[in-house]
């Protein structure tokens, strides 16, 4: 009895022990799969005051302002309140959002004109 469950106290030993390494690897592997992510996303929003985003780093930093400027390795960030520019680089962002509320104010006018067009509707059938 002790020696299955020493055999298997052992076996379980081994295999967190060769396991640990390949998570810690992955993980490695992963960051430039997230830097190209990040880019993309970035390419995505565009430039300029439409281009509002907040952007969380690894270092816990939180940024808010408009994307200036895209380049290969970074991006930049420009506070319109402080009139800052602050180049930030695909490696260091953690997240970023978009801030830029124009599709919720589209959804909101969108459902807006849809309200409108359905009361015109029910309004028109009530009075035949």
């Amino acid at each position: 009895m002790f020696e299955k469950l020493l055999s298997l106290a052992l076996a379980c030993l081994l295999t967190s022990m060769i396991t640990v390494p390949a998570s810690a690897q992955s993980q490695a592997g992963n960051e430039p799969q997230h830097a190209d992510r990040i880019k993309a996303e970035v390419t995505k929003l565009g430039t300029g005051k439409q281009a509002r985003v907040q952007v969380n780093l690894t270092d816990n930093t939180k940024l808010k302002g408009y994307i200036g400027e895209i380049a290969e390795d970074h991006f930049t960030l420009i506070d319109s309140k402080r009139g800052t520019v602050t180049p930030v680089p695909y490696a260091k962002v953690q997240r970023i959002r978009n801030i830029n509320h124009s599709a919720a104010y589209a959804l909101g006018f969108g459902a807006a004109v849809i309200g409108g067009v359905i009361l015109i509707v029910a309004l028109a059938l009530r009075g035949s």
